[in-house]
């Protein structure tokens, strides 16, 4: 028993690490107004209450204008706006990022200028961004779906809902029909916050989610002590339920990030298959590491194991509850 409990508290602890790093960068987009002059906006993400002091910074012969600085700031985001104004276009010129510093965030620049629209991701390693060809679909393809796989990943509490609907599932036929209703459900809400058709306060999807994780956990004890509810007879419909929820967690995020508007679908679209993609390679390495704990523990030290996880998991799910209620 004591090596299934050690290896299931070393994934919690990954998890737990894991959840401590940033996946949302910073987002800076620059639009021209005139010949010369553009509009900025700097978006930077507060994690953990640490905020960065990376800032862009743009050729000498540009200025901001006086008074032009408009500042919002909230617990997740600070978020400025401002003027600038240069002797000439910004076209073939250096943006550079300051104080990037290893194991910081990314970047995301977009440019826009009399039709051309320039994108390119700005980290630690090159913090200079040289405006001089056009963004391809491609491109934004391949940033985005990275993103999307990153989010997942990184997105503690989503992966512990999907794990529950694991637990809980016991028929191959079912878990596919399940893990589909959950998929469906997270991207017609990712779709309809992204396009403006709903609005809701992320602080109330927050609490929610964390919500659908206690309710999963105290399902799946109920289950093992032979009393079946509504989520273990139908678990697709559940799963579609708090699937519109979550969806909405991935929608924030998004909108957080920043998305070039002449490529909006193409980045909605990619950042939904990332999402897709990595809650794949999830399930694939638990089903995985399933297997291989058969062959190691007999079922009822796994069947122990199993119920010891499900108890973590809903009182990870009670302690968010209430952190995101109260704060």
């Amino acid at each position: 028993m004591r090596p299934v409990l050690f290896i299931l508290l070393f994934l919690i602890e990954l998890t737990i690490s894991l959840s401590a790093h940033t996946i949302r960068p910073a987002y800076l987009e620059v639009t021209a107004i005139s010949e010369h002059s553009y509009n900025v906006k700097w978006k930077v993400p507060i994690e953990e209450k640490i905020r960065l002091h990376i800032m862009p910074s743009f050729p000498k012969n540009c200025k901001r204008d006086k008074d032009s600085l408009y500042r919002v700031e909230d617990r997740n985001i600070i978020l400025s706006y401002w003027t600038l104004s240069c002797k000439e276009s910004l076209l073939g010129k250096k943006i550079t990022i300051d104080n990037l510093k290893k194991d910081q965030i990314d970047v995301l620049l977009y440019f826009h200028d009399n039709g051309l629209s320039y994108f390119k991701k700005i980290d630690f390693k090159n913090n200079v961004a040289k405006i001089d060809e056009r963004m391809s679909s491609a491109t934004v393809m391949k940033e985005y779906i990275v993103l999307g796989i990153k989010h997942i990943l990184l997105g503690y509490d989503h992966l512990l809902f999907i794990l529950g609907l694991l637990f809980i599932v016991l028929e191959w036929k079912m878990l596919i029909k399940t893990i589909t209703a959950f998929t469906v459900a997270h991207s017609i809400t990712l779709a309809f916050s992204i396009l403006g058709y709903v609005s809701v306060d992320l602080k109330f999807i927050e609490v929610l989610i964390a919500l659908s994780i206690m309710i999963l956990a105290v399902e799946i004890v109920y289950a093992h002590n032979g009393k079946f509810g509504l989520l273990t007879k139908y678990p697709w419909g559940v799963a579609f339920f708090f699937g519109l929820i979550h969806g909405f967690g991935f929608a924030s995020v998004l909108m957080e990030l920043g998305l070039p508007q002449s490529y909006l679908t193409l980045a909605l679209l990619f950042f939904n298959i990332g999402i897709e993609v990595g809650q794949l390679l999830f399930i694939g390495v638990l089903v995985s590491l399933y297997f291989m704990l058969q062959k190691l523990f007999l079922k009822e030290q796994l069947l122990k194991g199993k119920v010891f996880l499900v108890y973590l998991i809903g009182s990870m799910a009670a302690y968010w509850l209430i952190e995101r209620t109260f704060t």
